[in-house]
């Protein structure tokens, strides 16, 4: 059967998301999917047309998730989609859970293959479009920047206002929070960021009862993340007057810039003055060549030995650890917090 006609039934699915590699429950995705997603197409036409719903989308390479966060914490009577599930179960689930008086609907609008962003686009058509900063992720799907770029550049096709962190004079994490004040300016309200909380393993800062400091920034990892998160790592230290130490695991999906871009990671560290790297996944021994130091580890055993063995836990440490979210360096920060 033509591609096209499969697409009249499922939706416009990029060709990856209609044939997963990952064989999917047959009756949920041929048949309970498509009629979700246009319940929730049809239903959101109506929120947004007759009950006044302002539709925010967001997407770029860092930071969607934080942004989204700020913004349900900022915006009275909001919804959200959920952290950590495929946006194209997310999108619908979470229009079809939106109440009619509801006043803003945030959509996180991630981007992996090369006509996701249409597919959103079919779904749901933001009033206002965010974008976070953008970077090489997914490359190899997207196969580079310009690629990346264009498809999360989609987002601002029919919206009425369109927010990037070009608009911004900020850097690191402090972007995200520019991006949220612009948006409340918009809207009319006055942000209050009290109420905001991290999502669980992104940029928490856990003090140790030794007197360390662990950063878990384990949920995910690339490039232009890793960077800024090793800046903050450092203004950290050195605010604490501690020793800087980076666990690094290996950003995955990067395709050809697998090399350059873990490459370019231990230039970075080099630069910034850490002199603790210890490492995970086959692609950071280009990390430690570049930088000209640190240890590899084959696994997260070994891993946690050798944090303990140069006293990791000791009162003069800032840790952070990353790392792609395959490699579960989460469960290395919750062994490291129950350390004795």
């Amino acid at each position: 059967m033509p591609l096209s006609l499969i697409r009249l039934w499922l939706g416009p699915l990029p060709k990856e998301e209609i044939f997963p590699e990952k064989k999917p429950n047959f009756f949920l995705h041929w048949f309970v999917h498509p009629i979700k997603r246009r319940l929730a197409k049809y239903y959101l036409l109506l929120l947004q047309k007759t009950f006044g719903l302002t539709v925010i989308g967001i997407t770029g390479s860092v930071g969607k998730t934080t942004t989204k966060r700020m913004l349900q914490a900022i915006l009275p009577n909001s919804i959200a989609t959920a952290d950590n599930i495929t946006p194209t179960y997310n999108i619908p689930t979470t229009i079809l859970h939106t109440p009619p008086w509801t006043k803003y609907l945030i959509l996180e609008m991630g981007v992996e293959y090369i006509g996701d962003m249409d597919f959103y686009l079919w779904l749901a058509r933001p009033d206002i479009a965010i974008i976070t900063p953008i970077n090489l992720t997914h490359t190899v799907y997207l196969k580079n920047l310009k690629t990346i770029t264009n498809e999360k550049e989609k987002i601002t096709k029919y919206a009425k206002h369109i927010i990037t962190y070009k608009d911004v004079k900020a850097t690191g994490y402090e972007v995200n929070k520019a991006l949220v004040t612009k948006v409340a300016h918009l809207l009319g309200i006055t942000p209050n960021f009290s109420s905001y909380a991290p999502a669980p393993h992104r940029m928490n800062f856990i003090n140790l009862k030794n007197g360390s400091i662990l950063i878990d920034d384990t949920y995910n990892a690339n490039p232009l993340a890793t960077q800024e998160a090793l800046k903050t790592l450092v203004r950290t230290a050195t605010n604490h007057k501690k020793t800087p130490v980076f666990v690094f695991a290996q950003m995955n999906e990067l395709g050809q810039y697998e090399k350059s871009a873990h490459q370019k990671i231990g230039l970075e560290i080099r630069k910034l003055g850490i002199r603790n790297l210890f490492c995970l996944g086959p692609a950071t021994k280009h990390t430690i060549q570049s930088a000209g130091f640190g240890e590899y580890c084959k696994n997260q055993e070994n891993l946690y030995k050798a944090l303990m063995k140069i006293g990791i836990l000791d009162l003069g440490f800032v840790t952070l650890i990353k790392g792609s979210r395959s490699w579960h360096l989460e469960n290395l920060v919750e062994k490291l917090i129950f350390s004795p």
